[in-house]
């Protein structure tokens, strides 16, 4: 019995050695990952280079101001409260939050409490609701940097404390969110470098000091027209980005970029819209399409015969064939067109079943001769004298806007127009639009895009048929008293309401009847990259945007080499042997020692007693 107890307790023994040779080797096991980690975490690592057909040597790095290569730079160095989307949907940036008052006159943003100004690589201080306060003041002492046109809504901006910032406004405005959200925000410091003069901000550039104060997820380090460096920012709030080194690379022309692209020198472009076919069958080529609220119009003023008749202007859109156009002169890569001249983005969500004037002669010889048109000697003609109706399209040398206007040139030719085609100098071209208001001659057009610069519904429309907007002002002259009221009072709403969706349902209504300009198609802007160069991009967003900027990786082929060294597998071997003679050995001596003992107690006999002797 003494003996089976002996076994049972030395087969309870092997296991607790066996079990606490298994969390032995357990423990190592998870240094061993932790050390792994340790060495495969190193922070940033790569270089991502990024090609651009702008080539000019960079003078200014003000955001307010700054052009050309150096818009590009700025776009990357400086924040904004929020991010707009490629869709129009803003998302959280430098404010966390914001809240807007029932009646529409007040705006209340929570900044992130970890954002900094870096100079250099060094914080230079927090980003506060001071930097968001002094950037709309300059607005308001410099009319000619107010892109967004806020200074007559914006009352007063005031930074309660460093993590809120209050604009108060004159007036509600459906706009506001999106022109207070996405205006860049610049550092309070510029005022001492103007000393205190806020309208001299306009004419300041940092590029004389060592380093500019920035806060993008990147930071500049040098800038030339050969290339622009810059390094990922470790302090950036909305996290480090995985890439370690950003390179922008200027060329003369797309054509040189992209024979830069194909050889692998750069990682990613914007090709020109005639390389997609050649590129979308490279390999490691990724063809990135994504669609713009921007569109390609047929412009001409309504003020002007013929194009003041409203059966005319869809005459006209159903004699053009804007698939045709699409595919030869954009390469099949724009959108589809949507109805009466309103871009894609409100086509499916908020307008539907609008009409369309889709290429059709029969439709279109409808229309002219309702239009008062009548056919002299194969030619239209105003039916009032029979004289022959002269058309002219005149384009700058924009490849595919030439291209698309010669498409037109045919199309109007083949369905009965004397029309004639020219391309100008830009110059000339835009002195033509802007400054002659279309009103060179009868019979006078344009095809170009429109960009209005956000796809909300009511900017939309406002931004291309109001009378007091740019475009319309300027271009196609077209008024609609009823329009114009829903414009109006559209625009008082604070946000995307059922009833302003119903009041612009009712304003596409009437703009698609009327044609007021030949919508031609969408756009579906285009970049491209290598696979095997850079992966994790946003498809739907700018490569160069800092919403990819952050998400983006160099595979592990072209990442620099890591900060720590990596251990060896024969070390963790002798680690492993060490901790098991340290931790196992002693265990199973003193294991063994109580067993001996324990052994020896069973088989002692037990002593005698001595007796009393009496």
């Amino acid at each position: 019995m003494s003996s089976e107890k002996s076994r049972n307790k030395e087969i309870k023994n092997s296991k607790k050695l066996l079990a606490i040779g298994i969390i032995a080797v357990v423990v190592l096991m998870s240094f061993a990952t932790l050390f792994n980690f340790a060495a495969a975490s190193s922070g940033p690592s790569g270089t991502y280079i990024w090609g651009t057909p702008v080539s000019t040597t960079v003078t200014d790095l003000n955001p307010l101001t700054a052009q050309n290569l150096g818009a590009e730079a700025t776009a990357i160095m400086y924040p904004s409260l929020l991010y707009a989307l490629s869709n129009g949907t803003l998302l959280p940036w430098l404010a966390t939050s914001y809240s807007i008052a029932s009646n529409g006159t007040q705006y209340t943003f929570n900044l992130a409490t970890n954002a900094t100004w870096e100079n250099g690589t060094t914080v230079a201080g927090p980003i506060t609701a001071s930097d968001v306060a002094f950037t709309f003041d300059v607005l308001k002492a410099n009319s000619t940097l107010d892109g967004f046109g806020v200074d007559p809504y914006v009352k007063s901006v005031v930074a309660v404390n460093n993590d809120t910032v209050v604009f108060n406004l004159n007036s509600s405005s459906v706009m506001m969110l999106t022109f207070l959200g996405t205006q860049v925000i610049i550092p309070a410091a510029w005022s001492s470098a103007v000393g205190g003069n806020l309208s001299a901000i306009g004419g300041y550039d940092n590029l004389n000091t060592p380093h500019q104060l920035q806060a993008g997820p990147f930071i500049l380090q040098s800038a030339s027209e050969s290339a622009m460096n810059f390094v990922a920012n470790t302090h950036f709030w909305k996290g480090t980005p995985h890439v370690e080194n950003l390179v922008v690379s200027p060329f003369k022309s797309t054509s040189a970029m992209t024979l830069s692209f194909e050889s692998g020198t750069i990682n990613a472009e914007y090709p020109a819209i005639s390389d997609y076919a050649a590129l979308k069958n490279a390999p490691n080529v990724v063809n990135v399409i994504y669609k713009e609220p921007w569109s390609y119009y047929l412009w001409f003023n309504t003020q002007i015969a013929p194009f003041n008749n409203t059966h005319f202007r869809i005459g006209l859109a159903e004699a053009i064939n804007k698939t045709e156009i699409l595919q030869k002169a954009e390469d099949g890569i724009a959108g589809n067109g949507s109805f009466g001249g309103e871009p894609w983005t409100n086509l499916s969500w908020w307008a539907p079943n609008l009409p369309y004037y889709h290429y059709n002669l029969t439709n279109a010889t409808a229309q002219f001769e309702a239009a008062g048109l009548v056919k002299i000697g194969g030619f239209w003609a105003y039916g009032n004298n029979n004289t022959t109706v002269q058309l002219h399209i005149t384009d700058p040398p924009v490849s595919d806007w030439t291209t698309a206007a010669s498409l037109i040139t045919n199309d109007l030719s083949l369905a009965g127009f004397e029309v004639t085609e020219s391309v100008v100098p830009f110059g000339s071209w835009a002195t033509d639009m802007f400054q002659s208001n279309l009103s060179k001659a009868t019979g006078y057009m344009s095809y170009f895009g429109a960009t209005p610069s956000y796809s909300n519904p009511w900017y939309v429309l406002q931004d291309l048929y109001s009378p007091n907007s740019f475009w319309d002002g300027y271009i196609s002259h077209w008024s609609n008293s009823t329009v114009n009221t829903i414009l109006n009072e559209t625009a008082t709403e604070v946000s995307n309401s059922s009833q302003m969706l119903n009041n612009l349902f009712a304003a596409q209504r009437i703009i698609a009847a009327q044609v007021p300009m030949v919508l031609i198609g969408d756009v579906g802007n285009y970049y491209a990259y290598n696979s095997q160069k850079v992966t994790g991009f946003v498809a739907t967003e700018p490569p160069d945007g800092q919403y990819n900027l952050l998400r983006i990786s160099v595979p592990s082929t072209t990442t620099t080499t890591p900060t720590s060294t990596p251990i060896a597998a024969w070390i963790y071997a002798v680690i492993a042997v060490v901790v098991l003679i340290i931790i196992i050995v002693p265990v199973a001596l003193v294991m063994s020692k109580r067993g001996k003992a324990k052994k020896e107690a069973e088989t002692t006999p037990p002593s005698e007693e001595p007796q009393n002797k009496t």
